[in-house]
């Protein structure tokens, strides 16, 4: 018999929980940045009169609204907006380059899109522009072949591009754009948990990015105090949170919603810098931090930890993934697909979260406690599937998804012990060893591209490539980097690159490479 869905004490939707949020919490600080402040009650004026623009423009429940904004207030305008009229946001790595964002875009099936005129101080609307073929010299609505869904791009801060739609969401424009407070609270009240929120895109065992639904209900549930998650420092009750991690990831969502439960406060920048991050540390008086270890690293080894007035969040009990076995050798597991960590709890009086099983990974058979197989999960906090993918694809027939990681169970606790696929974990980020070999074999003088993960003291793992050249090429290590460079993100750039002979690629009796043997050596010169 399946539990019971806990109750949370209010509807589980990010209007009814954002209208909660203002009622409590008012003019507290919402969202913080160097240079600007939104508090709750400006956070729900902003995104109401984006909902009504958004209504009046015709979208609704389930269109899909591309997301590619840096960790903001606007972030955070645009993304209760979507949500309070039921459409779904589909968000973007503002890493992203060109070639990247238009397959995830395409993929997508985007019908609008949320930009910056400016990000990290270059022209996005170059980047756009490159981005979506026809775009340039276009005019909305759309009806563009490489992109047949999209109709509309949204620049936030002003253009005067033909193909765009200037729009500013800082407060200075708070129209109603024809629609009344009766329709959209109508509009309002049809969103339901059942409905999808947003689509987060991860790398995945494909070179293509793959699309994590989630739907009001686990969002919101998972991040309510009275479940559990609460009790992490980036949701504790009317603390001060220095956001490390991007709003486009997972952690995003999370904290963004859980504040609503709290009356916390984000305060954040585009991308994550110590110098800047301890700035607002001491101006912000931060309690907590909302991160990954190797962030917090970063932070006590810049010399403006000891210099400034810090104590705020030195002496705070900040809350981050670690081990969580009598023994040490397990961690705190958490993923996109389950909306974050998908440990139990056992503090509160609430369903299970989640429901585990350790199956063989080649015949599928569960395994006892303390065997080492394929980690399983299901549960109301999971996913509700993949974009564009079969529920059969995605869920076994008992309703379980199959993580790739190698694992065991112990007292219901689950133990890491590394991964059956090749997906290499760097910086908090996944990485698809075929997306970058893909990319690596596209260049003339490269005949074969083996990528893989090592050990990393701070990144946790890096990402290795193995080159072999065409025949009377050759291969610049440094140049591969920089072109790589332009085509991924910067996380999936081979760090480290090794030029063989095609004699000297080990290959397994199947005809496939011998990546394993290829990781022993590298790892043995490091």
């Amino acid at each position: 018999m399946t539990d019971p869905l806990p109750d949370i004490g209010v509807r589980p939707t990010v209007p009814a929980v954002l209208a909660s949020a203002v009622a409590t919490y008012g003019d507290a600080d919402y969202i913080v940045t160097e240079g600007s402040r939104m508090s709750f009650r400006e956070a729900d004026e902003r995104s109401r009169s984006l909902a009504k623009r958004l209504v009046a423009a015709g979208a609704g429940k389930g269109t899909r609204i591309g997301v590619v904004l840096p960790s903001s207030e606007d972030f955070a305008t645009v993304f209760l907006a979507i949500g309070r009229i039921g459409a779904i946001a589909t968000l973007f790595s503002t890493t992203y380059r060109p070639a990247e964002l238009r397959r995830a875009m395409r993929i997508a099936d985007v019908q609008i899109l949320f930009a910056p005129r400016t990000l990290l101080g270059k022209d996005y609307e170059a980047h756009l522009e490159e981005t979506v073929d026809g775009l340039a010299g276009a005019t909305a609505p759309f009806r563009l072949p490489s992109m047949p869904f999209l109709r509309e791009v949204w620049l936030v801060g002003g253009t005067d591009q033909p193909w765009a739609t200037p729009i500013e969401i800082d407060g200075s424009d708070l129209d109603d754009h024809g629609i009344s407070d009766d329709l959209l609270a109508a509009i309002e009240d049809e969103v339901t948990p059942a409905d999808a929120l947003l689509v987060i895109w991860t790398s995945g065992s494909s070179a293509d990015p793959k699309g994590v639904i989630h739907t009001h209900g686990v969002c919101v549930r998972k991040v309510a105090p009275s479940v559990g998650f609460g009790l992490q420092a980036s949701w504790s009750h009317g603390g001060r949170i220095l956001m490390a991690m991007p709003f486009f990831w997972v952690g995003g969502p999370q904290c963004l919603i859980g504040c609503l439960f709290t009356g916390s406060c984000l305060v954040t920048g585009e991308r994550f810098e110590a110098a800047s991050a301890i700035e607002l540390i001491e101006r912000e008086r931060c309690t907590d931090l909302a991160g990954w270890p190797t962030m917090l690293e970063t932070l006590r080894a810049h010399p403006d930890w000891e210099r400034r007035d810090v104590t705020s969040l030195a002496q705070a009990p900040i809350l981050l993934p670690r081990p969580v076995s009598s023994a040490g050798d397990g961690v705190n597991m958490g993923m996109t697909e389950t909306f974050g960590p998908h440990r139990n709890l056992t503090l509160f009086d609430h369903p299970a979260l989640f429901d585990y099983k350790v199956v063989d990974h080649e015949t599928g058979a569960s395994l006892p406690d303390g065997e080492e197989g394929e980690f399983c999960v299901r549960g109301f906090g999971l996913m509700a599937g993949m974009y564009k993918k079969e529920r059969e694809d995605t869920f076994d027939d008992d309703g379980y998804y199959h993580t790739g990681d190698r694992g065991y169970l112990e007292g219901g606790h689950i133990f890491f012990k590394g991964r059956y696929s090749e997906m290499i974990k760097s910086g908090g980020a996944n990485v698809a060893p075929l997306e970058v070999e893909q990319t690596l074999q596209s260049f003339p003088e490269i005949r074969h591209a083996f990528v893989f993960g090592v050990a990393h003291p701070t990144r946790g793992e890096e990402v290795v490539a193995v080159l072999v050249a065409e025949d009377d090429m050759t291969i610049d290590p440094a140049d591969i980097r920089q072109r790589t460079n332009k085509l991924l993100s910067s996380y999936k750039v081979p760090s480290r690159i090794e030029v063989l002979d095609v004699t000297q690629v080990p290959w397994l009796a199947s005809g496939k490479p011998d990546k394993r043997s290829m990781r022993t050596a590298v790892e043995a010169e490091l």
